[in-house]
């Protein structure tokens, strides 16, 4: 009887080492595995931005024999020279060449007769820094909108209730009038949105990243945001869409996504809306942030799943 109960005191015993160690091979064979896979991916990416860089190199030769991309002339003479771009060799642009291209932009548009009829006291410029002020004071619902019919109508009439009929349409004129180079305005605006607390010697700071997540969240991720964007043309949607993707990574970066929005659909639909949107002149840059963004959030999700199956 002893004998017998030694023996599968042994079985038991074994057994349970047994599992222990397929349990620590089975461990170390799902971490070999995430790694290699791992690799691959990043070959396989690395090889589809390839791609994707020499598509878009192409695509903009072929807009400039077309003619559909704006002449370095205009842009001098709004900006002065060619306003300077963030690439991966500069890093962020200089808050005196920062300076210098926003005062250009809007003494440029102060001169427009379509500016002058509207009598404007103190300029284009105090009118920016008024809707800057109206905008960051009072922010849009990023949820809770189909709460009830009021909520989404107030929300859909955001712009309007907080900046009145006059500046709206003011502003959509100048996006009308000025659409040939509204990419390049919009790409210093984000450079200043963007420069926080670093320019703020040089020019009125920015609002805070918390104001910018909650205009972002209202465009990509509202019904009332998205209704909007509808009723611009493609390049300002497209564009729109585009930057607000760009603060809410910046937001999930400094873990401040407090309604726990999904940027990885707005990457792939934003991915897919530059590639095929005509006349870009900055379509390298845009589709190698957005492969690079898409990559990492893979990557992230990928290890979740192996580390937590």
């Amino acid at each position: 009887m002893q004998k017998l109960k030694k023996i599968l005191i042994m079985i038991v015993v074994l057994g349970i080492v047994g599992y222990v160690a397929y349990h620590q091979i089975d461990t170390q064979q799902q971490k070999r595995l995430h790694t290699a896979l791992e690799r691959e991916r990043n070959e396989w990416w690395d090889n589809i931005g390839k791609l994707e860089e020499k598509v878009a190199e192409l695509e903009q030769e072929l807009a400039q024999e077309r003619g559909e991309l704006v002449p370095q002339e205009k842009l001098s003479e709004v900006f002065g020279q060619a306003p300077t771009v963030v690439t991966p060799e500069i890093e962020a642009i200089d808050c005196d060449e920062l300076q210098r291209q926003m005062t250009a932009f809007f003494t440029y548009l102060d001169k427009q007769d379509y500016i002058l009829s509207h009598g404007l006291e103190g300029g284009t410029w105090n009118l920016f820094q008024q809707v800057v002020k109206q905008l960051s004071e009072n922010p849009p619902l990023v949820t809770g909108e189909m709460k009830d019919f009021s909520s989404l109508i107030r929300n859909v009439a955001h712009l309007y209730r907080i900046l009145g009929r006059e500046q709206v349409e003011l502003i959509t004129e100048v996006m009308q009038h000025e659409s040939e180079i509204m990419e390049s305005v919009m790409a210093t605006f984000f450079e200043w949105l963007a420069s926080g607390d670093r320019c703020q010697d040089q020019i009125n700071g920015p609002p805070s990243l918390e104001v910018l997540y909650e205009y972002a969240g209202f465009f990509l991720n509202t019904l009332a945001g998205r209704s909007y964007l509808l009723r611009r043309n493609s390049k300002i949607r497209i564009l729109t869409t585009y930057y607000s993707v760009l603060i809410l990574h910046k937001a999930n970066e400094e873990t401040l996504n407090p309604y726990g929005i999904d940027i990885r659909p707005y990457i792939d639909s934003s991915l897919y809306d530059i590639s095929n949107q005509r006349g870009l002149i900055h379509r390298k840059k845009y589709r190698g942030e957005l492969a690079a963004m898409r990559r990492d959030y893979q990557m992230k999700t990928l290890g979740a799943r192996v580390y937590n199956p």
